[in-house]
C-alpha cells in the first residue's frame, strides 16, 4: 500500500473529499485530484500554492545530485527566482527544457553560449547544461552527465517548467502527474526504479509570472505546448501591438523598427496607431482584447515599463514570452499588470 500519491507526492487520506490527497480507498495509487487531471484535464482553481521558503528549507536538508530545470521559453523567470541564491551554494546540472517550443531555425551553439554566460554572471557553477526537446538523445545525455548511481537525483525548478514530464520521459512511463497548471506536484515525491533514484520536488512559485494569474481555461491559450511560430511586424513611426488583454507594446519616436513576437500562437495580436491605442484598450479590454489577468480589472490598473531601444534587444514578459525589437533607436513602452516582471536583455535568438 502506498501512503503517498504516485502522481503528486501528497499524503493519501479518505476522511475528507474536499481536502488534498483524498481517495476512496487507501490502496489506490493516485489521489482524486491527480486522477481528474490525468484522465479528464480537470483542476480546481488555486487548490494548492506552495510556500517557497518551506521548499528551500526542505531542499537544504537533501543530499543528492541537484538538477535545475529551466523552461527556455520562460528563461528569465528562473533567473529571477529564489533558486538563484540556493544554487550559488549548491552545485547542479541544468536542463534547458521545452527547447522544441522555440522556432526551428535556431543556432543552438549560440543559445548554449548565451545561457552559459548568463549563469556565470550569477556565480552559479553548473557541471553541465543539457538541452531537451531538440533531439532524441536526451536520456543518453542525461545519463552521461549526471551521476545516477551514488546519490538520488533531485529535480528542482519553478512551477510548470516540466519537471514531472522529464521524469516520465526518463522512466519511459506516465508515473508522475503532468499538467499545464502550476503546482501540480504537492509534496516531495521519491521514485525508485532499476535505473533511477529520483526525488521530484515541489515547484517554486514565481509571483511575478503571468501564469500565476490566469484561470485554468486561460492557461490553455497562453502556455504554448507546440512550437511557436514568430509573428513579425515592420513598424513605422509610433505604432502599438497588443497581445490579447495581457500586454501592450508601444514603439515610439522611431523611423522604422522590426518587431518579432514569440508567444503562444493561440493568442491574438492587434496592431494599431499609437494615437488610437488608449481608446482601443479602454473600449475593448476584456472583450476583443482578451484574455485578461486575474486581479487586473481594467487597463488603467496596468503598469508602464519604459525603455530606450538601440540596435537589437529582447523584452521578456514573465510567463508570456518575449519580443525582439531591432531599430536604430526607439522609445519602448510596455504595459502589463503591475505584478508581472518585464525585463530587457541581450537578444537570445
Amino acid at each position: 500500500m502506498n501512503n503517498k500519491c504516485l502522481g503528486c507526492g501528497v499524503l493519501l487520506q479518505n476522511n475528507n473529499e474536499n481536502e488534498i490527497g483524498y481517495v476512496v480507498d487507501l490502496k489506490m495509487n493516485y489521489c482524486q485530484r491527480c486522477f481528474r487531471m490525468i484522465h479528464y484535464d480537470q483542476h480546481k482553481e488555486n487548490d494548492f500554492l506552495p510556500e517557497n521558503e518551506l521548499i528551500i528549507k526542505q531542499l537544504n536538508q537533501l543530499d543528492g545530485n541537484f538538477v535545475w530545470i529551466i523552461d527556455i521559453f520562460d528563461f528569465d523567470s528562473s533567473l529571477n527566482s529564489v533558486l538563484v541564491d540556493f544554487y550559488k551554494k549548491h552545485s547542479c546540472n541544468i536542463i534547458l527544457n521545452k527547447c522544441d517550443l522555440l522556432p526551428a531555425k535556431i543556432n543552438y551553439e549560440k543559445l548554449s553560449k548565451y545561457v552559459l554566460d548568463r549563469i556565470k554572471k550569477l556565480n552559479i557553477k553548473s557541471k553541465a547544461i543539457i538541452t531537451r526537446g531538440i533531439n532524441d538523445d536526451f536520456i543518453k545525455s542525461f545519463n552521461d552527465y549526471i551521476n545516477i548511481e551514488n546519490k538520488p537525483i533531485i529535480m528542482t525548478g519553478l512551477a510548470n517548467v516540466g519537471k514531472s514530464t522529464i521524469i516520465n520521459h526518463l522512466l519511459k512511463d506516465k508515473v508522475v502527474t503532468v499538467n499545464r497548471y502550476p503546482a501540480t506536484t504537492i509534496n516531495f515525491n521519491e521514485i525508485k526504479t532499476d535505473n533511477y533514484h529520483i526525488i521530484d520536488t515541489v515547484g517554486i512559485v514565481a509571483d511575478n509570472s503571468m501564469q500565476m494569474y490566469l484561470t485554468n481555461k486561460q492557461l490553455k491559450t497562453v502556455v504554448p505546448i507546440k512550437q511557436v511560430k514568430p509573428v513579425v511586424y515592420q513598424l513605422l513611426e509610433n505604432q502599438t501591438l497588443s497581445i490579447g488583454g495581457l500586454a501592450r507594446i508601444d514603439v515610439l519616436n522611431n523611423k522604422k523598427a522590426s518587431v518579432v513576437i514569440y508567444v503562444s500562437n493561440l493568442l491574438k495580436i492587434k496592431r494599431s496607431k499609437y494615437e488610437n491605442a488608449d481608446r482601443l484598450w479602454l473600449n475593448n479590454y476584456g472583450k476583443d482584447l482578451s484574455p485578461t489577468l486575474i486581479g487586473c480589472e481594467s487597463f488603467v490598473e496596468m503598469k508602464r515599463h519604459s525603455f530606450i531601444n538601440k540596435g537589437k534587444n529582447e523584452y521578456f514578459i514573465s510567463g508570456l514570452g518575449f519580443i525582439t525589437i531591432t531599430c536604430d533607436k526607439a522609445d519602448i513602452e510596455i504595459y502589463t499588470a503591475s505584478q508581472i516582471s518585464v525585463n530587457v536583455r541581450k537578444a537570445m535568438i
